[in-house]
């Protein structure tokens, strides 16, 4: 697994784990999501530069 695939799943895992204990609507929740939306796009804009 790619190193950005292994952050991006840990972060996930994170997120799961914060939105149960505190909701969906927490402020850590929401900025967890947001970091986690960011390094999936990085992520994603890497492939598609590599495939081109």
């Amino acid at each position: 697994m790619h190193k950005r695939e292994l952050e991006i799943e840990k972060l996930r895992q994170q997120l799961i784990h914060v939105a149960q204990e505190y909701g969906m609507q927490s402020e850590n929740t929401i900025k967890l999501s947001c970091k986690l939306d960011v390094l999936i796009n990085e992520y994603e804009n890497n492939k598609v530069e590599k495939e081109v």
